[in-house]
């Protein structure tokens, strides 16, 4: 069994799952999670209720489950439901035998990761012996995490095409029903009646599932999802058990409270050097009053940098720290623009410096040449980082309806041309 990342490990989950199923699934585009479930004649819209990583978390059922995608790869494993509360869970060895991956090293453990039906996903771990619980939202560049079936989607979308099937290793006499896809595919969902589950379908109208198995409310009764068809892949249910698991989630620190800590202690160590730096340019002797000036140029730039850096990591740690999402944060927080400023800042604060060495010094003298030399050097590359500032703004306004994009475009253009070549273009 081999071993994988915690980051390897929540996008493996969500490209397994990933069957891009639309007109069945939530969507992480789409604005909420909000669903329509059919309660006698009304069609009643349902918000999912809040979940609370740090209470008690229980579950009542076990479910085991098989999987095939279209390349032949195939899977087993079970997952626990709450069926009071509509959320489910995996143990370390129900994840581990879904993934095939060792989840747990020296100093990382993956203990549980509970799903709750408004589309959040939560990571119960433990890291060098302190326990945390980490937020994981689907990835938008990624297909949805295809646990939140849409029962609107559902109703709207699938009709019963009069063919039954027995499922799963407890025979569970299944109908059939069916939806045709844009790209003209067809998907199949086989539903089970049952009488040992009575949902309260204005409270919990389903429970989460993998693949979207488990119970749901249809027909104005409570049943089965057993097998989820698509060109993509298949999950089927084996069988169903009850169970009594629960485990203390208030024994798991959030996970973004150690990153607030560490994000203190980052922003401390800074601001005590921006603070050490300010403290020396106002020392500086008055013949340097020049220079001086461009310092205070510079660190102000640096300070603005930092408040950047600041205002994104607060966003980040408001919507819950999710794991996958900490790349976008930091592009948001850091426009490379600024440092391109700060860059020729640099240049212009140099070129000063050698003009004051020049001026003392003979035409003759070996070391005027090379001065005059890295002064020459040093124009061209404010020239190129001036080029690079207006590329910059020009990327950011190519990409005003998606900022995201943008800030890639723009690291990426910050990496390749600027760092290459002109930062590390030497001048001395």
């Amino acid at each position: 069994m081999k071993k994988a990342s915690p980051l390897f490990f929540c996008l493996y989950f969500v490209c397994f799952v990933g069957y891009t199923q639309s007109n069945l699934f939530f969507n992480p585009s789409e604005a909420s999670t909000i669903d329509e479930v059919q309660i006698g004649p009304n069609r009643v819209e349902i918000t999912p209720a809040d979940f609370d990583p740090n209470n008690i978390i229980s579950f009542d059922k076990k479910m085991g489950f098989s999987a095939q995608n279209s390349s032949g790869w195939e899977t087993s494993s079970e997952f626990l439901v709450n069926t009071e509360k509509g959320y489910m869970g995996m143990d370390n060895d129900m994840l581990e035998r879904f993934t095939g991956t060792n989840l747990s090293n020296d100093n990382f453990k993956v203990e549980y990761r509970v799903t709750a039906t408004n589309g959040k996903t939560y990571y119960f771990i433990e890291i060098e012996d302190e326990k945390y619980v980490m937020n994981r939202l689907p990835l938008n560049e990624i297909s949805v995490d295809e646990t939140n079936m849409s029962l609107k989607k559902f109703n709207q979308n699938f009709s019963d095409s009069g063919n039954q099937r027995n499922i799963g290793d407890q025979s569970f006499e299944s109908k059939e029903y069916s939806s045709s896809n844009p790209d003209g595919s067809e998907a199949k969902v086989y539903i089970s009646e049952q009488e040992n589950v009575s949902l309260s379908p204005s409270n919990t109208p389903k429970t989460v599932g993998v693949f979207g198995l488990g119970y749901i409310y249809a027909d104005n009764k409570t049943q089965i999802v057993t097998r989820v068809e698509t060109s993509n892949g298949i999950g089927e249910l084996q069988r169903i058990q009850n169970t009594n698991v629960s485990f203390n989630g208030n024994e798991y620190k959030k996970y973004e409270e150690k990153v607030a800590e560490e994000e203190e202690e980052k922003n401390e160590t800074i601001e005590d050097v921006a603070r050490q730096k300010r403290q020396n340019i106002s020392e500086m002797p008055r013949q340097r009053a020049d220079i001086a000036n461009k310092e205070l140029e510079i660190l102000e730039v640096e300070e603005s940098m930092q408040e950047k850096r600041k205002e994104a990591m607060n966003k980040y740690l408001e919507d819950g720290a999710p794991a996958e999402r900490n790349a976008e944060y930091k592009l948001e927080g850091f426009d490379p623009k600024d440092m391109v400023n700060v860059q020729k800042l640099t240049c212009e604060k140099r070129i000063l410096e050698i003009n004051k060495s020049l001026d003392r010094m003979n035409p003759s003298n070996a070391t005027y040449g090379r001065l005059q030399n890295e002064k020459n050097c040093l124009e061209g590359k404010i020239i190129d980082y001036k080029n690079a500032e207006m590329e910059l703004e020009a990327i950011k306004n190519r990409n005003a309806d998606d900022p995201h994009k943008g800030n890639v475009e723009k690291m990426n253009y910050f990496f390749t041309e600027v760092s290459q070549n002109i930062m590390a273009r030497p001048c001395n």
